[in-house]
């Protein structure tokens, strides 16, 4: 009998009716007592299993509740056990993800210990969500919904963030300081659509969302295409599946700029950064699944510089979902970066690719830890922004992904060795 979170009520009208009519005086005073004595037990039992039941459940949330991002104190991949964590709304609740939501995921240091995460998805009501973790404190804001933004339901979902001072060269003012973060999504027109929010820190703290200027150029992706951002850039599939690319310059313009690569028909699209000296150059690092079904990269050292193919030899199944994150492989202004690209399996795992030295790409399967992700999940996995104060650090406190696992949305840690799971998002 389980009596966790729930009242116990025994019928001892029921008891007393099941006792047989012929049995005599003495049985029946005998079976009376037995009756009382089985009760008393039954009633012990539910209140010692509800407490040792609620004390376990007080602490799994607890841990699924726990972010800490220090890499020194994170679990081997063998040794996580958090992956059923119970910090996540059930599916009733009004903040829980649509089944089948695309997730959106930046973030930025704010120094170089500290740093700032905002997740994006979208609710069952169709509407855009955010919810953000800040390392300073270790914890996850309460979710905001975005009433602003009208997307199509199921419409995937990017993100990434620029300093307004840093991008632009211009002076700091009580208007011109802030994180600008910019959410691309598809209208239920079928058109491409920027929200933007503000947030400021000095000399107020304050936030504001505004409509952001590409909404107004009315671009229309293939219908099953996906989108991919890192600033200033945002990557989307054509009715030919070929990837176009669309870039914001210092002169306040989106510029177009076919990349003229075939890839798979419903491809997942990711940006990362190319390498630490290039990614305020414009450089970057597209990762698609080619028409041909194999994993592809293809990176340039900035905005006007050629794309070179660097794609591991790997097949991936049809319209898998790919998330990817890359990290500054050492300190120097030119380092390279160390790439690491997550995928679906064709049953339902995730495989992790990766390249983190000069002897190529690597395939492995990723820990038991990581659950059963859902069929199809988005995998949104983090790179900082380069276009902070702060800029890129060659450390892997940032090193995140999350994807679907029963409709919650799970967090994954890699802490330069190891994989760990640190719980479902609290969206509730």
């Amino acid at each position: 009998m389980s009596a966790v979170g729930s009242e116990v009520k025994v019928d001892t009208g029921a008891a007393i009716e099941e006792q047989l009519p012929q049995r005599s005086p003495r049985r029946k005073r005998l079976w009376i007592i037995v009756a009382a004595v089985v009760l008393l037990l039954v009633v012990v039992a539910a209140v010692v299993g509800g407490v040792v039941g609620s004390r376990h459940q007080h602490k799994t949330t607890t841990a699924s509740n726990s972010s800490n991002p220090s890499s020194d104190s994170s679990p081997t991949s063998s040794s996580t056990s958090s992956s059923t964590p119970s910090s996540t709304p059930s599916s009733t609740s009004p903040n829980a993800a649509y089944s089948s939501s695309s997730i959106a995921v930046t973030g930025w240091w704010t120094s170089t210990s500290s740093y700032s995460i905002r997740l994006f998805y979208q609710g069952k009501d169709e509407h855009l969500r955010l919810i953000g973790y800040d390392s300073t404190d270790g914890m996850w804001s309460t979710v905001t919904t975005l009433t602003g933004p009208t997307l199509r339901l199921g419409s995937p979902i990017a993100a990434c963030n620029y300093n307004s001072t840093l991008y632009f060269s211009s002076a700091v003012t009580s208007t011109n300081n802030f994180t600008q973060i910019d959410i691309f999504y598809v209208d239920k027109l079928g058109q491409i659509q920027e929200w933007e929010v503000l947030e400021q820190k000095v000399p107020t703290v304050q936030t504001s969302n505004i409509n952001g200027t590409i909404s107004s150029l009315g671009l229309k992706p293939a219908a099953n295409s996906r989108l991919a951002t890192y600033w200033p850039s945002l990557i989307f599939q054509d009715e030919l599946n070929q990837l176009q690319e669309t870039y914001y310059t210092t002169s306040n313009k989106w510029l177009q700029n076919p990349l003229n690569l075939p890839s798979q028909n419903h491809s997942a699209l990711v940006e990362v950064a190319y390498s630490t000296s290039s990614a305020r150059q414009g450089g970057g690092n597209f990762i698609y699944q080619g028409d041909d079904q194999k994993l592809l990269a293809e990176g340039r050292s900035s905005s006007t510089a050629s794309l070179k193919a660097d794609a591991p030899t790997v097949s991936i199944p049809a319209e898998s979902p790919i998330g990817a994150f890359s990290v500054p492989r050492n300190s120097q202004a030119n380092s390279p970066m160390n790439t690491y690209t997550l995928w679906q399996n064709s049953t339902g795992g995730i495989q992790i690719t990766w390249m983190d030295d000069d002897n190529g790409w690597q395939t492995t399967s990723t820990p038991d830890s990581f659950g059963s992700p859902d069929k199809g999940t988005d995998i949104a996995c983090l790179t900082p922004s380069a276009y902070s104060l702060t800029p890129l650090q060659p450390k892997y406190d940032m090193a995140r992904c999350y994807y679907l696992v029963d409709g919650r949305i799970r967090e994954v840690k890699y802490d330069g060795s190891n994989w760990s799971v640190i719980g479902n998002v609290p969206l509730g």
